[in-house]
């Protein structure tokens, strides 16, 4: 009896092992020309797919334990393609495409532990696509292409750890491109491209450490384009273009430590160009354009602890200011209102 009893118990223990360690996979299909396929390998990754209609296709693939993968493509939603690819420990992936989305595709790859990513193309969302590579550990990546937004493109790439990106296009935001690229720890970059907002651009490439930067192009915002380039460590960049704000250009570079550069095209400001070169340590630019058109800001700094602010308003504008050495101040102020 004793003997049954114990191995009642060992298989008990075996069974309930096994149950926690397993795979676990749900699929659901329905509509025409429909695939779906998931390869798990490891322990306690979890992947479910859902999709309703034609013409659509997911792949799952899991290496490694604890990853979840989720694949939602339903209401109306054809000619979509999900393919996520999870390698290592911990990773998480969610891709919606739905309420009419036509000829979506969204890719997700991350390899190392602990990364998420989010895609999301749903309501009237068409010709859409969104990549997200991750590599590393405990990086976060969110992208949006949702409320009648149309042939946007974004692209999230991050190489190391702790690295936070988002991507938002939205609300009636057409033929938008956002690119993000970051390498190194701990940086965060921030695209939103909404409320009627048309035909933006906006790229952000950073490498080093603790680098933000951010970028606005929202409010009926149009036409308009922004880049931020930060190598270094600790350096701060925000780009403001909205609220009717058209056919601006905006530009930074910034290459060392503790460099801190604004840019704000906003408030009826078109046809404006500003741009900020700072390469050094500690030096801060301020570039404001506000009510007016056809205004140049130009900024250049070379050296430590530089500061410079330049505001316009009004109409047919131009400043012009390079700063060489340390110490450096230059105040600008330019209006005909």
């Amino acid at each position: 009896m004793k003997k049954n009893l114990f191995f009642a118990a060992a298989f008990m223990l075996v069974a309930g092992s096994a149950m926690a360690q397993g795979n676990v996979s749900t699929v659901d299909q329905s509509g025409v020309n429909q695939m779906a396929t998931v390869t798990q390998a490891g322990a306690s990754n979890a992947s479910e797919v859902y999709q309703e209609n034609r013409k659509n296709m997911a792949t799952v693939v899991q290496s490694g334990g604890s990853n979840s993968s989720s694949v939602l493509q339903i209401s109306g939603s054809y000619g979509n393609e999900a393919y996520a690819e999870q390698v290592g420990e911990g990773n998480s992936s969610d891709q919606q495409q739905g309420g009419s989305a036509v000829g979506n595709y969204a890719e997700v790859i991350q390899e190392g532990a602990g990364n998420s990513a989010l895609q999301s193309q749903v309501a009237s969302s068409n010709n859409n696509t969104a990549l997200i590579h991750q590599f590393g550990e405990g990086n976060d990546a969110t992208q949006y292409q949702e409320v009648a937004s149309q042939s946007n493109f974004a692209h999230i790439d991050q190489a190391g750890s702790g690295n936070i990106a988002l991507q938002d296009q939205s609300f009636v935001s057409g033929a938008n491109v956002a690119y993000i690229n970051q390498e190194g720890t701990m940086n965060e970059a921030t695209q939103e491209q909404t409320n009627v907002s048309l035909a933006n651009s906006a790229q952000i490439f950073q490498n080093g450490y603790w680098n933000y930067g951010n970028q606005y192009q929202n409010n009926i915002s149009a036409l308009n384009s922004a880049l931020i380039v930060q190598t270094g460590g600790v350096n701060e960049a925000y780009q403001y273009q909205e609220d009717l704000s058209g056919f601006n250009t905006a530009t930074v570079t910034q290459s060392g430590d503790f460099n801190y550069a604004s840019q704000d095209q906003s408030m009826l400001s078109g046809l404006n160009s500003a741009s900020i070169s700072q390469q050094g340590d500690g030096n801060n630019g301020y570039q404001f354009q506000s009510e007016g058109a056809d205004l140049t800001a130009t900024l250049m700094q070379n050296g430590d602890d530089n500061f410079s602010d330049q505001y316009q308003s009004g109409t047919s504008h131009v400043s012009t200011v390079m700063q060489n050495g340390n110490s450096n101040t230059s105040i600008v102020t330019q209006s005909n209102n």
